[in-house]
Formats: C-alpha cells, sequence, structure tokens
C-alpha cells in the first residue's frame, strides 16, 4: 500500500536517517530504502540525496511531501473516525510546545488526558518560535502552544503570562520592588534571542528603550545561569521561573507586561482528526481550573 511508503518517506526526511527511520517505524533499514525505491520508480525521479552524514529530500522530493502529510493525515482521520463510531479510541496527537511550557504544563495536561484517553499516543516537539512556525509549516505538529506574532496561524488564547525581571541578589537593583525599564536601561542585559523571546524585543522597541547588551544568549537555563552569577539582569516568562528559588531575585516590572499564551494551528489545513480536538478542548479546561 502507498501510504505505508508515505509514512517511511515522512519519517525518513523527518529524522534525516533511513536507519533511524527504520527503528521508529519497526522495520529494517533494506525495508526502508526498498520503499522509497519503490516510489522513487513510480514517480520517475529521485526523492533523496545520499550523504555521508544522511539523507536529504531532493527539490521534487519536497515537493511532493505537502501531499504525502496530507493524505497521511486524512487517512488516520478516516481510522480515528470509523473506531469512533464502533466505540473504540485511538489516534495520534504531535503537540509542539515551547521548553517552559513542555516542562511546566504538558507532564500535568498528558497525564490526565491520558487517563481519560488511554488509547490516543501523544507526541511532544520542544521547540522555540522558529521551529514552531516551521513543524506547522510542515505539517509535523497538529497543533503548537505558545505564542502568535502574525495571522498566519489560527489563534486560540489560553492565558496571559506575566513577564518578569530577574537579576542575583548583588544586583544594584535587587532591594526595589519594582523594577523600571530606565532602570533596565541603565543596567548590563542579557538578551534573549527573538527566535525564543520575541516580546522581549517587542517591550523595548514598543518603549523605545535601548538597554546595555552585555551578552545575547539562546538558551534560557544558560540565562538564567548567567545572571545568577551577576554577570547582568535579563526578562523571562513567569512560566520559565517557577523552579528558580536558588541565587535569584524575580521582581515584576512597573508596567503591566505580559506574553498571550495559546493554541496555534495552521488554518489551511483541514478539520483536525477526533483526537486532537478532544485534546484542545481539555487544554483549555485544564487552563481555566489551574491558572
Amino acid at each position: 500500500m502507498s501510504l505505508k511508503k508515505y509514512s517511511a518517506y515522512i519519517k525518513v526526511i523527518e529524522t534525516g536517517s533511513l536507519t533511524k527511520a527504520a527503528e521508529i517505524l519497526n522495520y529494517t533499514q533494506p525495508n526502508i530504502s526498498q520503499m522509497i525505491s519503490s516510489l522513487e520508480e513510480e514517480y520517475g525521479f529521485p526523492l533523496l540525496i545520499r550523504q555521508k552524514n544522511g539523507v536529504k529530500p531532493t527539490k521534487n522530493g519536497l515537493a511532493v511531501l505537502p501531499a504525502m502529510r496530507e493524505l497521511q493525515r486524512g487517512y488516520e482521520k478516516l481510522f480515528e473516525t470509523v473506531h469512533q463510531i464502533n466505540g473504540l479510541e485511538t489516534g495520534k496527537i504531535r503537540i509542539g510546545a515551547y521548553t517552559s511550557i513542555a516542562t511546566n504544563w504538558l507532564p500535568k495536561i498528558v497525564e490526565g488526558f491520558k487517563h481519560l484517553h488511554p488509547g490516543i499516543e501523544i507526541q511532544i516537539y520542544e521547540g522555540n518560535v522558529s521551529e514552531l512556525n516551521d513543524w506547522l509549516e510542515e505539517d509535523q505538529i497538529d497543533f503548537g502552544i505558545g505564542t502568535c506574532h502574525n495571522n498566519k496561524w489560527d489563534f486560540q488564547p489560553l492565558v496571559k503570562e506575566p513577564i518578569l525581571v530577574i537579576m542575583s541578589p548583588q544586583h544594584k537593583l535587587a532591594k526595589l520592588d519594582l523594577i523600571s525599564l530606565k532602570a533596565i536601561e541603565s543596567s548590563e542585559f542579557i538578551l534573549p534571542y527573538s527566535d525564543s523571546h520575541f516580546e522581549v524585543h517587542n517591550i523595548f522597541k514598543e518603549k523605545q528603550i535601548s538597554p546595555k547588551i552585555a551578552y545575547q544568549v539562546r538558551g534560557d537555563e544558560t540565562i538564567i545561569s548567567m545572571v545568577k552569577n551577576n554577570l547582568g539582569i535579563s526578562l523571562l516568562p513567569k512560566l520559565l521561573l517557577s523552579r528558580c528559588t536558588e541565587d535569584i531575585v524575580i521582581k515584576p516590572l512597573e508596567m503591566n507586561v505580559s506574553r498571550e499564551l495559546g493554541i496555534i494551528m495552521n488554518i489551511r489545513k483541514h478539520a483536525q482528526t477526533p483526537s486532537v480536538n478532544k485534546i484542545i478542548h481539555f487544554i483549555n479546561e485544564w487552563v481555566k481550573k489551574d491558572n
């Protein structure tokens, strides 16, 4: 059946490896290679470029990938719907989320959801703004949980999360109850990259603030560690700081600054599968109850 070949090709592209795809799909590497070769013979053009460190799609292989993914998801939706009619519950859900959400929200959400729906498989992809955008574009995830900064995706708001100032206990601002943007402007600042925390860049742009950027760092844990060592102050969302209780001072800003977290979906896709609709409803109810 061609659908198995499509699934094999999709997994090869996602992993960049015939061997890894075979392990995930419970095939042998020759089986996967044979399925790809069969597709290439059927289509009349190569799908993969074989390299020393793995494989990547050809230009034509990349062009047929979205249609393959659409067929795969259509079959999954049909399969789930038929089982639902027959009183069975199956399905696969692929969720993309920021690190703070994957760490603090998703374990509790998955635990509660799996208790109600044990037959549904859940896969979690942890990434930043850019990665969530790419995964939605490429249909690697069913939806993301994060923030949205364009009109490209359907965005369903969940909650507003405060953005807070963090510093070492030895920092000169540590004794203040509230921190002003002017105070931030006069201090050495550790700036997250925009693909990690777009909101921080927006604050400075909107308020026309020019902090003294001492370092620019992508990793949240690295930023927190540098702050602990009094190398500067930074701004991070509250959810990321829930486990930071030692060697760090967390202060609110004088002005109310927050980011809006929500469900992000590709509006160009067809209707979601029954299992995806169920977990989106569950997440909405969980957030209302627990946040």
